[in-house]
């Protein structure tokens, strides 16, 4: 794969409502995960979320505004004011619309009239892909777009398709990125499997109880280098490999040797023509929960081998929560930000590594010569994607 230019980021989360403040946040080890305040909690094990602010803007989907925010944003420093007509999408998506719809359900069997005309549409305008028309409509883009559903892998595998779009030639900018909202589906459906925890997520922890849902957006604007330097962009970093792999192993566990995300760095390092000698810093999907972090882990030091006391890793869910569809692009803005400060943040939430765990872990944002990312996530299905990024010349 040719390298692709990255020139804007852009993100909206608990923990920030722009890169400057997320990043800041990010760096300090502060926590977005606060008491569910979106809808009731109920009898659930974890009544905790992290939350973001109201984006604001006129679309009625939050997961929409909050898609929006995040984009302006990577628009804007990029130096685009809106994307140039062959602009393709690639879209990381989630639940798109379901909290809106949720709330229209809930009213329609409240008030007994659930069949009643017209009141169908209230609560079917959720498909996830209608966000990828909307940036479309409200930014200008006209050249490709895809949306991609692969659960919580779903806005890396966007982001490895908008720089195959631009390595291949079928369009010269992407908007690469994704969002999701917080929804009582998710949320609830994450409590049913027992798999949240109960005060807040400690990634790769000895004492680590289960995940925290969060919500939130990130995007990239992805560039080809030639246009990029054309106009005098700035350059932030590459995106250089993109590996995608599929575990076959179970609907929710993850193949407990991490074997499916192994192959997932593998590919994406073959794809760079880069090996793992080269890897600075392992972004890592890190959810929180016992089986995923061990599995996880096992394929990191199958990776790295002799290096990997020397190689920081790290999980930022315990800071932004689990952002479900834009997981991967929230750790994205991460890896790029690391890049261009030459700074690791910590694993926040870690007090003491689980044993069983052989990876360099820290706890404090580090200094570090930062040439190489390697970004991953795994989803359910044993979806697996990760992404490289790489300095800059």
């Amino acid at each position: 794969m040719r390298p692709v230019a990255v020139t804007g980021l852009g993100v909206f989360c608990s923990i920030g409502g722009n890169v400057e403040s997320f990043w800041s946040s990010l760096l300090a080890g502060k926590s977005g995960v606060v008491p569910l305040t979106r809808f009731p909690a109920g009898d659930m094990r974890s009544p905790i979320a992290a939350e973001a602010p109201e984006p604001g803007g006129g679309w009625p989907n939050r997961s929409d505004r909050l898609a929006l925010r995040a984009a302006r944003e990577a628009l804007a420093q990029a130096g685009l004011d809106r994307l140039p007509g062959q602009a393709g999408i690639a879209l990381g998506a989630g639940v798109g619309g379901l909290p809106e719809s949720e709330r229209a359900f809930g009213a329609a069997l409240a008030d007994g009239k659930l069949g009643r005309r017209g009141r169908l549409r209230s609560f079917l305008g959720h498909l996830p892909a209608t966000t990828a028309d909307v940036l479309a409509f409200e930014l200008g883009a006209g050249g490709p777009r895809s949306s991609v559903t692969n659960a919580c892998s779903s806005s890396t595998v966007a982001i490895g398709q908008g720089g195959l779009w631009i390595a291949e030639g079928e369009t010269d900018c992407v908007l690469a990125g994704a969002s999701d909202a917080l929804s009582q589906l998710t949320v609830g459906g994450f409590n049913a499997l027992r798999v949240v925890a109960p005060d807040v997520p400690r990634p790769f922890d000895r004492d680590r109880s289960g995940m925290v849902v969060g919500e939130g957006a990130a995007f990239l604007v992805l560039e080809s280098i030639d246009r990029a330097e054309a106009r005098g962009a700035r350059i932030l970093a590459l995106l250089e490999g993109f590996g995608l792999s599929v575990d076959a192993y179970h609907a929710t566990a993850p193949e407990p040797d991490g074997k499916g995300a192994l192959r997932a760095m593998r590919l994406a390092l073959e794809c760079a023509g880069s090996s793992a000698s080269d890897v600075d810093y392992v972004n890592a999907h890190g959810t929180g929960t016992v089986a995923n972090d061990l599995a996880e882990a096992k394929a990191i030091a199958a990776l790295l081998g002799d290096r990997t006391p020397d190689v920081p890793v790290v999980s930022i869910k315990g800071a932004v929560g689990h952002c479900l569809g834009a997981a991967g692009a929230v750790e994205a803005v991460a890896s790029v930000l690391s890049i261009l400060h030459q700074v690791v943040p910590p694993n926040t939430g870690l007090a003491e590594k689980d044993p069983q765990i052989a990876l360099n872990l820290p706890t404090k944002a580090l200094r570090h010569s930062v040439r190489k990312v390697l970004s991953v996530n795994l989803a359910f299905g044993g979806n697996n994607g990760a992404v490289l990024f790489g300095r800059a010349l």
